[in-house]
Order: structure tokens, then C-alpha cells, then sequence
């Protein structure tokens, strides 16, 4: 049980750390007028947060660093909001109430204010593309040999898929083709949309285009694979590597191959019911065993819901994320309209 002069030490020691990149001593603690305690006793006092896994002595310095269980310790206890933050809160205010941006266009902003702001890393994964309904498949002729295949859901996306048809198959016949899938898509869930497409096409009316329907299939498919793409909106991933800590090879390396599995949406998806903070090894991958994630839940309506993140190294300003984020989440409401 740690005492409230040492809770004071600690959190002294952990935003000091945050702030500088460089281990805390205790002659950098004495300098502020809010630990008006001897040098001797603040030693004392971090020798005994370090024994008891707080606190980490580096090699190189006769300073500490704190630990994973330290940031724990410090977001669970201690941690206080950063007030002045509320400064920039308008512009999102302002991102928010832009009415001539497109929902995926304000949601784009939105993550790229996140990341500008906090200094890390930001991510929207959201579940509105699953849970959307079908209501239009279209196809518009482009010439002889070109179509675009149109998509529509009920949540307002569209996507689109361009189609080169064969010489052999008639424009006409593709037209037909398009809109008896239509008609069997029409208000089912995006998420069921492969299930339903696999049925219709073994119908004897469709089993006749067999040359061009496997084709059609696939790009229909496609299609509809880009509503959940378009839901998941990353910013800011060069600020990882502005990070002290990712210029190590190592954590570098194990980040970009975290990158490169496509791990990160799933990852985003284990959110909690409220706001959740993964330090280090808390997060269930060991790719992002240097990094913290906080992340939070957003609601728009029950279509279109999901989760906000900040991703950086575990050396976080925990005091300016954490509000900007709950703000941010609290403001996507705004957008139901």
C-alpha cells in the first residue's frame, strides 16, 4: 500500500518522464515547489517504489523510469484530466457541424484532428457496414466492354465497383442479371450478403449465365468488401515513428509487421463497454507490447457504432488522451443527423 507521499513521488516521477524522455532523479524532484520533502527522503521514497515494481532504474542514469505497473498504477489512481485541452475542442465542434461533408468525410476529419492533436496515433473501427442493409445494386454502361457496379446501403454509403464485361456477353444481358440480385440482396445485411449471393446463384434462371456469373459474383463481392474497409479510418502513423521508443529497430519492426497482419481492426474490436486503457504486455498481441491503446466506444445510431483509439508508446499524455477522446465519442451523436 503505497503512501500518499509516495502516490505524489510517483505521479511526479511519471509526467515528469512523459514530458522529457529522460529518467527522473531526485534533484529534478526537489526543483518542484509542490514536494517540499529533503532529497534524502526522496530517495528513500523512490528506492521503495522501485523495490516494490513501480519504478525502473536504467543503466545509463542514476534516474528512474516508471514501470508497466507504474502507468497502471497511475491511470487507475492517480491520473488527473488536463483541463486546457478544451481550447481545440471547437474544432471538432466545427468538424462536426460542416453540412456540406459527407458522413465518411467528417468522420476522416475527425480522426485526422485526433491524431494532430494528441500527437499519436488515431483510429475509427466501426460496425455500420456490417449491420447496414442492402437497398440499391445498380449497374451503369460505360461503353461496349465497361460497367460500373453500384452498391447502396442503408446507413447512406455507396461503393463501387468497375466491370469489364466480355465481347461475348451482352450489356443487356448483365443489366438483367444485376437486378435479379438486386431483388434477392434488397434490406438483408451487409454481413449476409455472400450467404445470400451463394444461394441465388444456384437458381436455374441464373445457373444459365454460368459463362459471366462466377465473374459477376466476385465483383459484387468486392463491392460490398469495401463498406467494411471504408470503416476502418487510421491517421497519424508517422507519428509512431517520431516516438523515441520506436526509433529501437525492434519495436519499429514489430509495429509494421502488426501493420502488415491486418491484426489492428480485430484488435480494436476486444473495446469495452466504456473507456479502456491496454499498457504494454495488457494488450492480448505481442506486436504492441511497446505501445498503449486507449480506446472508447461511439453510438450514432443502431446501425452505426464502434470505437475511437489513440495508439502510441506506453509513455502517453494519459492526462490530454483521455479527455479528447471522451469528448470526441460523446460528439459522434452529432452525426445521426
Amino acid at each position: 500500500m503505497l503512501t500518499d507521499r509516495q502516490k505524489l513521488i510517483l505521479k511526479a516521477i511519471i509526467e515528469e518522464y512523459i514530458e522529457t524522455n529522460e529518467p527522473v532523479g531526485s534533484k529534478v524532484l526537489t526543483d518542484k515547489p509542490f514536494l517540499n520533502f529533503s532529497s534524502a527522503t526522496l530517495r528513500y521514497d523512490m528506492q521503495s517504489l522501485e523495490e516494490d515494481g513501480y519504478l525502473e532504474k536504467t543503466h545509463t542514469s542514476s534516474g528512474r523510469v516508471p514501470s508497466q505497473k507504474g502507468y497502471s498504477f497511475y491511470v487507475e489512481n492517480l491520473i488527473t484530466r488536463d483541463d486546457s485541452i478544451q481550447e481545440f475542442f471547437k474544432e471538432f465542434d466545427e468538424a462536426f457541424a460542416d453540412k456540406y461533408q459527407s458522413r465518411d468525410d467528417t468522420l476522416k476529419k475527425v480522426v485526422d484532428l485526433l491524431s494532430a492533436k494528441t500527437g499519436y496515433m488515431a483510429v475509427l473501427n466501426g460496425s455500420s457496414a456490417n449491420y447496414a442493409l442492402v437497398k440499391k445494386l445498380e449497374i451503369v454502361p460505360l461503353g461496349r466492354n465497361k460497367a460500373l457496379l453500384l452498391a447502396i446501403t442503408s446507413n447512406g454509403a455507396v461503393q463501387n465497383q468497375l466491370i469489364d464485361v466480355p465481347e461475348y456477353f451482352k450489356m443487356d444481358d448483365l443489366v438483367r442479371l444485376i437486378d435479379m440480385f438486386d431483388n434477392a440482396m434488397y434490406d438483408k445485411p451487409v454481413f449476409e450478403i455472400r450467404e445470400t449471393l451463394t444461394k441465388e446463384a444456384m437458381k436455374p434462371r441464373i445457373r444459365q449465365m454460368v459463362d459471366f456469373r462466377d465473374d459477376v459474383l466476385n465483383f459484387i463481392i468486392k463491392c460490398f468488401a469495401r463498406f467494411q474497409n471504408a470503416d476502418f479510418v487510421m491517421s497519424g502513423l508517422s507519428k509512431m515513428f517520431e516516438q523515441p521508443e520506436f526509433h529501437e529497430f525492434g519495436n519499429m519492426q514489430r509495429f509494421v509487421d502488426m501493420l502488415d497482419s491486418n491484426i489492428l481492426p480485430q484488435v480494436l474490436k476486444e473495446t469495452g463497454k466504456g473507456l479502456t486503457i491496454r499498457i504494454g504486455t495488457d494488450n492480448a498481441n505481442d506486436s504492441l507490447s511497446a505501445c498503449s491503446i486507449i480506446s472508447i466506444p461511439y453510438y450514432i445510431n443502431d446501425q452505426a457504432y464502434g470505437s475511437l483509439a489513440i495508439i502510441g508508446p506506453v509513455r502517453m499524455k494519459y492526462r490530454t488522451v483521455i479527455p479528447t477522446l471522451e469528448y470526441v465519442a460523446k460528439s459522434m451523436s452529432k452525426l445521426y443527423k
